[in-house]
């Protein structure tokens, strides 16, 4: 297999991861508390997990009140080609997330720095990542 296979490996493993999970959102449950995510043009921001734990969608994260770590994947896009893509992690930690609330991780760069904000349904900052770590994809 030669390299340019062996990178196509894990782009095909998210598009399928994607086109599973491409059906119509879920009704927000009002015991929860709902995160939605809004990426930049340029980047693919996904739910990774909850308290360590796998999620089933990366479109979005529902939690029970209380503290909470959540953990996103980014994906940006280079210049055109497969070698220029990063692929950056990053969690952010909230204690005090409330049920029947809707919450949004904002991802926001500046050249090739990157962050996601968290914030409540009215737009107010309630924390943000510290540094994402990223690595070519």
């Amino acid at each position: 297999m030669n390299a340019k296979s062996l990178l196509l490996l894990p782009v095909l493993g998210l598009v399928a991861a994607l086109s599973g999970c491409a059906g119509p959102m879920p009704k927000a449950d009002p015991n929860e508390a709902w995160i939605g995510l809004q990426e930049e043009p340029s980047g693919t921001l996904l739910a990774e997990d909850v308290d360590g734990k796998r999620l089933n969608d990366g479109r979005y994260f529902d939690v029970k009140p209380g503290a909470h770590t959540l953990d996103v994947d980014l994906i940006v896009e280079g210049t055109g080609n497969n070698d220029d893509q990063m692929n950056c992690e990053a969690g952010i930690t909230f204690s005090q997330f409330k049920a029947g609330e809707h919450y949004t991780l904002v991802e926001s760069s500046l050249g090739e720095e990157y962050r996601v904000r968290l914030e409540d349904a009215q737009g107010h900052q309630l924390g943000h990542t510290k540094d994402f770590t990223c690595m070519p994809g």
